[in-house]
């Protein structure tokens, strides 16, 4: 299993909705839910940066989580598109093997 840490700075006026699409029941959830290789979401909020987050996401293989972006191309876009507002950045940390 593979875990995929993303960094995001969330903006202030967006905290509560950018947890409500991120948390372990949001928006990103339940769209990779339709992947049987989709193990969770794991939404972390900084304790000492205001705005601050992390997610981690498990995956079997980084092959999998590829091949479910690639063939649901469009929804992936349309609720990244929808989600940007929300941040002034974000960034992949890298792809982790969880031991």
């Amino acid at each position: 299993m593979i875990a995929i840490l993303w960094e995001y700075s969330v903006l202030s006026e967006h905290v509560a909705e950018f947890e409500r699409h991120y948390d372990s029941s949001g928006t990103w959830v339940i769209f990779f839910r339709k992947a049987a290789a989709y193990h969770g979401t794991v939404l972390l909020r900084d304790a000492d940066t205001p705005g601050r987050y992390m997610t981690l996401d498990h995956w079997n293989s980084f092959d999998a989580y590829q091949s479910f972006c690639t063939e649901h191309e469009a929804e992936y876009r349309r609720i990244d598109a929808m989600c940007a507002s929300l941040t002034a950045s974000e960034r992949c940390l890298g792809l982790f093997t969880v031991l």
